[in-house]
């Protein structure tokens, strides 16, 4: 351990007391340094644009006066979070003995969103080796092939909340008809289906895990169609992404993601095709969406492992059942209740819809938004918050995805939506603040855009 110098009451400002980050780290701008600052005050580094984080140990380790914001999340004081230095800064210290700092790499470029939050280039989205649907079958099927899962799935569509979608089974016979009945040997590369993107979601990131990858898919089959699938893998937490007391922040993800915009195209296609190969494994598997209108209304359901080689529809994710809580009786009196005492946290993106509220499928007719809850039995409530019933059902995918745009955020021609479009922005708006050490202030549930 280096003893530290520091910058004390008689006014000592020799250039020997300066911690010197350039020193420490490798060709790829990562370093580690521990020093002993027991009788520190003040601490000056100095780095060439990188990135440094520091933590404190010992008895009363704190840095003096942390971010309000930061402390805000649970995390500690003793944290110096990431942020870029590019030259000499000075940290206070206002208590701890021994400080840990660490080089994150090189300063965080500004965020280009064809990189860091949506692909749609069709020099990955077009190689069925990179990112299709027979590779996600085949990771996802549990037999490297995938093909009995999909002969499940489709069959399910036949059953359940929002049964009577014909056509999945119809599109079973035709390729049945084409290359037999032997699921296991269908060669699903032949499908109908184009990845419409990849979205890499780090503003659902939370104290479990750094946000989600997603693969949409959309059908090219004359009758199976608009039908859109939605795979989503979980993004765990890195090194770089915690605390050494446990606290997650997920600011690794983000600088890696925001670093796919430097560099040229062979570099950051690369990087992707390896982001992908770590992603799209069995244990990041979190569940499948399908949007379709195969048959009016547009429906939307979720689809989660049931355990058994099939996929199953649990509620659907911070989705309010619109019927059931206006329909008179026990779950509307009780939803009104709920609502009336959580209406400041609905506000703000906040509240967890309960179980008892969720929809098991969602179903929103051609070309119309989706509704919102009768508030009319909370006058004074609704007065004081009067966006409270679009707050509400913007946190779930139906109102999300009709706010401008007819259920579909990405079309089959890799178009965005006009409201996924504006979503992509402030996206990019608080990964560039992340980047710079800063604390955007968002939302629990997205979306971010207000």
């Amino acid at each position: 351990m280096l003893a530290l110098a520091v910058a004390a009451a008689c006014g000592d400002d020799g250039a020997d007391d300066v911690l010197d980050l350039d020193r420490v780290v490798d060709a790829s701008g990562h370093g580690q340094l521990v020093v002993d600052a027991s009788a520190g005050a003040t601490v000056r580094l100095r780095a060439t644009d990188l990135v440094i984080e520091g933590w404190l140990d010992g008895d009363g380790a704190a840095f003096a006066d942390p971010p309000p914001a930061q402390l805000a999340t649970g995390a500690s004081a003793a944290w110096a979070a990431p942020r870029p230095v590019d030259g000499e800064v000075t940290w206070t210290i206002a208590g701890g003995d021994t400080l840990t700092l660490w080089a994150r790499g090189p300063g965080v470029p500004a965020i280009r969103r064809e990189r860091a939050l949506t692909w749609l280039t069709p020099v990955l989205l077009d190689d069925p080796a990179v990112v299709s649907l027979s590779r996600l079958l085949a990771v996802l099927g549990g037999d490297g092939h995938g093909g009995a899962l999909l002969e499940r799935w489709f069959t399910a569509f036949s059953r359940g909340p929002g049964a009577g979608r014909a056509a999945f089974a119809q599109f079973l016979d035709e390729v049945r008809a084409a290359q037999g009945a032997d699921a296991r040997r269908w060669d699903l590369t032949t499908l109908p289906f184009t990845v419409t993107g990849v979205h890499l979601r780090h503003d659902l990131a939370d104290a479990d895990g750094c946000g989600q990858l997603r693969v949409s898919l959309a059908s090219t089959h004359p009758v199976l169609a608009p039908a859109h699938l939605i795979f989503l893998f979980d993004t765990p937490p890195g090194a770089d992404d915690v605390t050494p007391d446990g606290h997650v922040h997920c600011r690794g993800v983000a600088r890696r993601w925001a670093r796919l915009g430097a560099g040229d195209d062979a570099g950051w296609q690369a990087a992707a095709r390896q982001i992908l190969d770590e992603a799209l494994v069995p244990d990041r598997f979190l569940l499948a969406e399908s949007v379709e209108l195969t048959v009016s209304p547009w429906q939307w359901r979720q689809w989660e492992p049931d355990g058994a080689g099939g996929l199953r529809n649990p509620p659907l994710a911070q989705t309010v059942d619109l019927a059931r809580v206006d329909a008179a009786g026990p779950v509307r009196e009780a939803f009104l209740v709920d609502v009336a005492a959580h209406a400041a946290d609905i506000a703000a993106q906040r509240w967890v819809i309960p179980a008892a509220y969720r929809a098991p499928t969602a179903e929103v007719d051609p070309n119309a938004r989706a509704g919102e809850p009768d508030l009319t039995p909370l006058p004074d409530v609704v007065a004081a918050y009067p966006s409270l019933g679009r707050s509400l059902v913007i946190v779930g995918c139906p109102r999300c995805h009709t706010e401008d745009a007819d259920f579909v955020q990405t079309s089959v021609a890799r178009q965005p939506s006009p409201f996924y479009d504006r979503e992509l922005d402030a996206r990019a708006a608080r990964l560039d603040a992340l980047g710079r050490g800063e604390w955007p202030e968002v939302p629990a549930f997205a979306p971010l855009q207000r």
